[in-house]
């Protein structure tokens, strides 16, 4: 009676995390999947890498400048955005 409980090993709690982040990372794959060849290369090697590629990094690859590769880099997180929120929505 003078215990108190431990939210963070309810079961039901932690099979709620484990869904969300599985359906999370389900629906990120999917707007990735969605993106031209050459976004999902700037976005996977800009954030999901290791070491994270620099904008001067990628515009010499690409032999394009740095800013355009900014703007190529936002332009895809925009649609990423609005792929997950359409997703969540539907």
């Amino acid at each position: 009676m003078h215990y108190l409980d431990d939210a963070s090993a309810d079961p039901a709690t932690l099979l709620e995390a484990s869904d969300w982040e599985g359906d999370s990372t389900r629906r990120l794959q999917q707007a990735m999947e969605a993106l031209d060849e050459r976004s999902r290369d700037i976005l996977q090697r800009r954030w999901l890498s290791e070491p994270k590629a620099t904008l001067h990094d990628l515009a010499d690859v690409y032999g394009v400048s740095a800013e355009r590769i900014r703007q190529l880099e936002k332009n895809a997180m925009k649609k990423i955005k609005q792929q997950i929120g359409d997703a969540l929505v539907a």
